[in-house]
Parts: structure tokens; sequence; C-alpha cells
């Protein structure tokens, strides 16, 4: 099988062994390690002692406690939409490759832990004060159709009741595609309480601001004239605690890592669930020396690397990164010859170009967290074109089909570049020479054809491009006078 970026077949320099040899390794990390769960999301977030943060009095800066609910039948039902499974991949360079699937379950195409918490999370919160909550969430899309699917889940499974709990999804036009058609959208009264809002601006990232700028703006008397508290949701703590739960799956599965080291490949936008995983970690050692630890590999795209720049130049300013040469016959963006940096594509369409839009965040606040765990744990970044990830495509539907995950034949029909991203750049940094480690487990947190799920029409959709814009699709979403509920 060709696993490198040239044509024809490539020299096998290590040990071939056909996927599935090896029984793929199946959990629910999320059931199984349930009171874990609820430690890592209640220990930042204690229950008030006095009056309750959802009292209306400091809306903007509202978050409810930590608190998740006890596992019983109902929850376990509601949890099963997220699962793992861990299958051995070829090996390619004398190095083992594993791939963990977070997206597993029968109705996974994006990753759910932490969407799944963030709603029992507010489940939880109006079961005890009996106060409604409304998730503001902006998102690239993944996180949207997450909770949008997983309040449905909630609906299903008696968590809350739809006037209890509501999602504001805010998107950019962008993304708009990524969320998925659902009864959120073809039930009138769930789309009202529930909307996809849709932002047209140049920068994507921008639905951040236009939350934040809501907030202050609004945020009080909405809550004041609602009586329902705005959780702004905002690098929640239920991702890194869903993330965490990536080394029990590591030990459970794969056991301790080889004396040097394991390396965990990932795209990432923020690196959360790179920091996510290094903190469980120290969990799951459970006392133990873990002097190898997972080792970060972080994939990014050209447009919005600014965890590899502040990595290698201590910051994210695209000014330290490799300048490129156009060649006007292929149409193609070339690093000079020579001494070309590895850590960057020596071929793009552009030297700014997106390969998937999920990934927006130009500059992460993370940056300085994420850069002192890479260098601490041995670990690196590399970002990679969408040339790349097409030149490799084709091996790499067919390395990934016995694994269970089927990439569409066309690659115009793909959905989600996440993991043709994180292959595409672990591939790379082996055979530049980036990793030396003797096994690398990719993670494939998002990845489906657009053929798997239709988008929400356009026409069922919100649209806001202002604070003020956004308080008439909240008010109407959250104000129940007048209607039937």
């Amino acid at each position: 099988m060709t696993l490198t970026a040239r044509t024809g077949p490539a020299a096998r320099t290590g040990p071939e062994e056909p996927p599935g040899e090896t029984a793929p390794w199946e959990g629910q990390p999320l059931t199984d390690h349930w009171e874990t769960v609820r430690g890592l999301v209640g220990s930042p977030h204690p229950r008030p002692a006095g009056t309750d943060p959802g009292d209306g009095r400091g809306p903007a800066g509202f978050a409810p406690c930590g608190e998740l609910p006890s596992l019983d039948g109902p929850l376990r039902g509601y949890l099963a939409a997220a699962g793992t499974r861990v299958t051995r991949l070829p090996d390619h360079r004398g190095v083992r490759w594993q791939l963990f699937d977070h997206c597993a379950a029968p109705e996974g195409r994006t990753v759910q832990e932490g969407a799944l918490l963030l709603v029992a999370r507010a489940a939880q919160h109006t079961r005890r004060t009996g106060r409604r909550i409304a998730l503001l969430a902006p998102s690239s899309g993944n996180l949207a159709n997450a909770l949008r699917d997983a309040l449905l889940r909630a609906h299903r499974y008696g968590l809350t009741h739809p006037d209890q709990v509501r999602v504001i999804a805010l998107v950019p036009a962008a993304s708009r595609h990524k969320v998925a058609d659902s009864a959120l959208a073809r039930h009138p009264e769930l789309r009202r309480r529930n909307p996809l809002v849709v932002q047209h601006g140049a920068d994507p990232g921008s639905v951040h601001e236009l939350a934040a700028a809501y907030c202050r703006a609004h945020a009080r008397a909405l809550c004041t004239g609602t009586g329902t508290a705005l959780w702004y949701v905002r690098d929640p703590v239920e991702h890194r605690a869903a993330a965490a739960l990536r080394a029990f799956v590591e030990r459970d599965a794969l056991g301790a890592a080889p004396a040097a080291g394991r390396v965990h490949a990932q795209a990432a936008d923020t690196g959360s669930g790179l920091l996510g995983h290094r903190a469980g970690s120290a969990l799951a050692a459970d006392g133990a020396a873990d002097a190898a630890g997972p080792r970060p590999l972080l994939v990014q795209q050209p447009r919005t690397c600014g965890l590899v720049l502040h990595l290698l130049t201590g910051s994210c300013s695209r000014e330290a990164a490799p300048r490129y040469r156009y060649d006007a016959a292929r149409r193609l963006h070339h690093q000079p010859p020579g001494s070309p940096d590895p850590h960057f594509p020596r071929t793009a369409h552009h030297p700014e170009e997106v390969v998937e839009p999920a990934f927006f965040t130009r500059a992460p606040g993370t940056a300085p967290e994420v850069s002192a765990l890479l260098r601490a744990h041995r670990g690196t970044g590399i970002v990679v074109s969408r040339y790349e990830c097409l030149t490799r495509y084709p091996s790499l539907r067919a390395l990934l089909g016995p694994a269970g995950v089927a990439l569409p034949a066309d690659p115009a029909r793909l959905a989600d570049w996440s993991l043709v991203m994180t292959l595409t750049g672990a591939l790379n940094a082996v055979e530049r020479g980036l990793l030396t480690a003797p096994e690398v487990v990719v993670h494939r947190t998002a990845s489906h054809s657009a053929a798997e799920r239709t988008p929400v029409p356009g026409a069922l959709a919100r649209y806001a491009d202002s604070a003020d814009e956004l308080h008439a699709v909240l008010t109407g979403a959250l104000d129940d006078r007048g209607r039937s509920r």
C-alpha cells in the first residue's frame, strides 16, 4: 500500500501487517469512567454555597455549577452516542500505527463527548434549580452539530424537557453545511427554541467576537426579560475532561507506552484536546511514574497554524512562516529548494489556504500552554496543505477502509478533512524525520462524507451579523409569552 506522496508503489521499510489481524478494542469511555468525568467537570465549577450564579445578576459570566447527574439507565442510553474504537493500521517506515476512532458509535460523525457533557450539565442545573438555561455556542460547525444531536438525545432519554434547556448555535456561513438537518430544524417549535444562527463575515472566527459582544450588551436584559440564564460556551472544561479520557482508552487498549514514547497525532485548532489528554495521563497512571507519556503531534493548516508558529518562534505571527515561490505553469506554491522547513508544506495551492474550515482560530490563547506541553514531552507540530492531502488521498482511503472508516471516492464529497489532515501530517512527520517514536496513534475526531447527513436548509436557519440582530433571534427563542409550550 502506498503511503508516501510519490506515485507508484512505495518500498517497504518495515513489516506490513494487514488491518484487522488484531481485533479492534471498543469501549464507551464516558460510562466506563463516569465518576472520573464528574470529578474533572465538577472541580473547576463547584456548587455555590449561597446564591446560584443563574439568578441573573451576572449573566454575561454565568456558568452552571459543574455537577453532573448520577449514572443510571437513561443516562447510559444518552451517553451511548459516544464510543471509541482502537484499530491497528499497517506498519510504515518501521513505525507501528494505531487509529483511535472517537466517532465509532453508529450515530457519531464528529466527536460527541464534550457536547454530551455540556447538555448533561445544563440539564442537571435545571433539575437542581428549576431555572431554564440556554447555551450560546459559537462554533465552526462541529460543536454546533454535536450539541444539537446531544439535546435531541436528552429529550429522548428524559434528561430534560424541550422547554428547560435550549441551544443557540452560532456558526459562520462557510460552515452551515456542517450542521445536520434534524427535528431541531424541522419541528417549528423546536426550531424557534433552538435556532441555528448563521453569521456572514470575512473571518469565520468572528462568531466568537459576536457572541462576546452580545453578552456584554444584552445578556443581562435577556435573563431579566425571559427568566432564562444564558451560558456562553467558551473553551468549556467538558472538552478537556472528555479528552482526558483518551489516556484511559490508551491504557486499556494499548497498555504502557514503549520506552521511547508513543506519539499521539491530532488535527488541532486550539490544542484543548492535547492539553486534556495530558491531564488524563496523570490520572490514568494512578500515581505510577509516567516518564515517557504521550508525545503530542499537532497538525494544522496554513491559514490557521498559530500553534505551530508559536512552538517554533514563540509567536503566532505569520512573519516567521516560510516564503513560497509561485509556479505559474502548475499554479502551485513551493518552498525554495535547498533547505525547506520540514514543519511546513513543501507545496501548496496557496501559502494561506484553508483545508478544513472547522479550524478557524489564528492566534489561540492556549498557544503558550500548548508550546510548553510540546517542549516538555518531546512533541512537535506540522502544517499540511490541501495539495499534500489530495496527493495522499487514494492511499489513505485504501488504508482506512478496512479499519471501518469509509472516505468517499471523490474527495470533493468529503465533508470534514481533519482525519485526512492528521494522517497526512503524521506520515510527513515520520518521513521527514520529525518523529522517531516506534508507535504513532492517529486520532479521528471527525470524518464523514457530504452524503451521510443532509445539512440544515438555509431557509430554516436564522441570520445575524450584529449583537442587535442576534438579540432579536435570542429573544424570539427564549420568550415563550403567548406561545404554546
